[in-house]
């Protein structure tokens, strides 16, 4: 009887463990390169679409509505280099190689939506 009782303690605190562990969500790497990547699309809007008067403000409350609605704690958002990130992601979207036009609609088409939630 007594080995059934430690092993349901072990078992007890090993789902509690667990349990604990999946209510964290700690900004991971993956979702702090998503963030950069939609970070460096509102970038190039900016920069390279002629969206030059979209609001800082609006876009970094945007970029945090995003992760909310993804349910990302961004408590260990300064442990990345965002803005490393970012500008790699820009990069990266700067060298897809299909014609400005059409990639300006398509990212503004895909993006800009965000901004009418969180004016």
């Amino acid at each position: 009887m007594r080995i059934i009782m430690k092993k349901s303690i072990k078992v007890l605190l090993l789902a509690g463990l667990l349990g604990f562990s999946s209510t964290s969500f700690a900004l991971s790497e993956s979702e702090a390169e998503d963030l950069a990547d939609l970070t460096a699309v509102f970038v190039y809007l900016k920069n390279d679409c002629g969206y030059q008067d979209l609001p800082d403000a609006q876009i970094r409350k945007a970029l945090v509505f995003f992760a909310q609605q993804n349910r990302w704690d961004l408590s260990n958002y300064s442990n990345y280099n965002m803005k490393s990130l970012g500008e790699d992601s820009y990069r990266d979207l700067s060298g897809i190689a299909i014609a400005n036009d059409k990639k300006c609609k398509s990212l503004a088409r895909d993006s800009l939506s965000l901004l009418a939630y969180v004016k």
